[in-house]
């Protein structure tokens, strides 16, 4: 018999049709009465498959990507893409060495086993080994995930408010001042 565990692992272009999968089943999940549920029906996995792709084959030596694969011990072959997360230099930002947390998704089947915890702390380590030392990420104020990046010593920081198909909504950012404790998570 076998248990399943998840390994997180460094993203690569042949991972795009899985990230694809992920973002648009989390934003179908996530957003529903959020945003406007045009948005939600018109998100396309071929379309999405083909941005990732390109995101990752072109991603700077500052831009990381990762992704949580369902595994099973006992087992050699991997499982399916569950979730990932992005991260780079912080967009628009004036700070030196500060980086941000650009996208952190994971399937619904997969909240709350610590792997949203595994793939932030997993880009945290490698934006601190490139000489990063604080991170910030924005998320929608209705997002209930918020509260995971408090619980991840993450502090309130700003607010701004983004078109999205149309209808405004609040973002609003979460920083660590010290993005090597947060790395250390993924040392342990």
């Amino acid at each position: 018999m076998t248990s399943a565990t998840a390994a997180v692992r460094k993203a690569n272009a042949a991972d795009a049709s899985a990230i694809a999968h992920v973002y648009v089943q989390s934003w179908r999940a996530t957003y529903p009465g959020v945003l406007p549920a045009r948005v939600l029906q018109d998100m396309n996995e071929v379309r999405e498959t083909l941005a990732w792709w390109e995101s990752l084959c072109r991603a700077k030596a500052n831009e990381t990507t990762f992704v949580a694969q369902d595994s099973f011990v006992g087992q050699d072959s991997q499982g399916p893409v569950v979730g990932f997360a992005s991260a780079g230099p912080e967009r628009g930002g004036s700070v030196a060495r500060r980086a941000e947390l650009y996208t952190l998704y994971l399937l619904e089947t997969h909240h709350r086993r610590g792997l949203g915890a595994a793939l932030v702390a997993a880009c945290a380590a490698q934006l601190s080994d490139s000489g990063a030392d604080s991170m910030v990420v924005w998320v929608l104020a209705q997002n209930r995930a918020r509260g995971f990046y408090k619980a991840l010593g993450g502090t309130r920081h700003g607010n701004k408010t983004v078109l999205v198909g149309g209808k405004p909504v609040r973002e609003v950012s979460y920083l660590w001042r010290d993005l090597e404790s947060l790395a250390a998570l993924a040392r342990r």
